[in-house]
């Protein structure tokens, strides 16, 4: 058992796995994340659109 949010169903079924809906669970909330040293300006950038995007 591994649990993963409810969009793995959709997004990657599988004949061999068989996927359980949680109900008494709370929702999955998910952030990027990098490693501090990383000063990758692609990502920077990426998580600046994003949080742009989620304020309107």
């Amino acid at each position: 058992m591994f649990p993963v949010g409810e969009h793995a169903a959709r997004f990657y079924p599988r004949p061999d796995i068989t996927y359980i809906p949680i109900s008494d669970a709370p929702p999955v909330q998910w952030a990027p994340i990098w490693l501090e040293n990383n000063k990758a300006d692609l990502v920077r950038a990426f998580v600046a659109c994003a949080g742009e995007a989620t304020m309107n």
